[in-house]
């Protein structure tokens, strides 16, 4: 284990601190991923804008255990203002094979370099107007002229971060529903011949993603212990692809949980003292202001 996480640190070392410094924290969080309806792993994530470069940042650690096929996957991408792509970094460890992908993007032309099982290759693509990042889709369809609303189907090219492959995708939006308390937007989207589902927030905030054809649930979570659980997390890894170890609160759910947290517990009827009146007592319960704590030893929404 300990070989594990040296090889993916080393992997991911390109990744700096000095990039967050002054970007604006949009949305960060920990999913739950679950399969049959059972934990098999997490996803960390985040989105960044940085408003003196005009850029847009999506960072994202992926880690599953046996029953995922013992899979970590790191990226990050970067895309201007109008989320046209700039560069993104993949690293994914299954097993003991490797796979990394260093992608740039320039005058709608995509170079990448592949590295997989000891063979090098690089590639070179022309995309059409308007291709971005997946990984982005949600913003890219927030800022489209119709926006996130019901009713419309965006149609779409993305770069999948995973291969490097060009494809086409639909999103529609079909209806509006609350989970976990939250308003949120259902889209049922088909990406390389996969379809799933998702909730996101009209803030563009993913509460979560279904995807039937693997019976594969990833849920965001107000604790990012909820989603971790068991599987370990190494700060080392997250310190190099995030710059630091992401407390994950910087999303609806965690922000209303520690705001029921704080709200005064009203003191029950005691005898003697009548209805309504007495003391207020107030309950500090701290809500998750702490990354979790690492335990023994994901395409992504896309």
């Amino acid at each position: 284990m300990v070989c594990f996480l040296s090889r993916i640190a080393t992997v991911l070392i390109f990744l700096t601190a000095a990039a967050h410094a002054r970007a604006e924290v949009l949305f960060e969080g920990y999913s739950k991923i679950t399969a049959a309806n059972v934990h098999i792993g997490y996803t960390v994530l985040r989105y960044e804008y940085d408003a003196k470069k005009k850029q847009f940042t999506a960072i994202s650690y992926l880690k599953t255990g046996a029953l995922g096929e013992d899979n970590s996957e790191g990226f990050k991408a970067v895309a201007d203002q109008d989320l046209n792509p700039i560069s993104y970094e993949y690293t994914a460890l299954t097993g003991k094979k490797t796979k990394t992908i260093d992608a740039k993007f320039s005058k709608g032309k995509m170079t990448a370099l592949i590295q997989e099982g000891g063979v090098k290759k690089t590639i070179r693509k022309d995309l059409e107007k308007g291709t971005f990042a997946s990984c982005f889709l949600i913003y890219k369809i927030l800022k489209s002229k119709s926006g996130l609303q019901t009713g419309i189907n965006h149609a779409y090219s993305a770069v999948a971060e995973e291969d490097a492959e060009v494809t086409k995708g639909k999103a529609l939006v079909e209806k509006e529903e609350i989970i976990n308390g939250a308003h949120s937007l259902h889209i049922l989207n088909t990406f390389k011949d996969l379809q799933f589902t998702s909730n996101v927030t009209d803030r563009g905030e993913v509460l979560s993603t279904r995807v039937p054809a693997t019976g594969i649930a990833i849920d965001l979570v107000a604790k990012p212990n909820d989603a971790v659980g068991n599987f370990g997390l190494s700060t080392s890894i997250l310190k190099n692809l995030f710059g630091e170890v992401p407390l994950g609160v910087n999303n609806v759910l965690s922000k209303a949980a520690k705001e029921e947290a704080m709200k005064p517990a009203k003191a029950s009827k005691q005898e003697g003292v009548p209805a309504g009146e007495g003391i207020e007592i107030k309950q500090t319960v701290p809500g998750p202001t702490s990354a979790p704590t690492p335990a023994p030893a994901e395409k992504t929404g896309k």
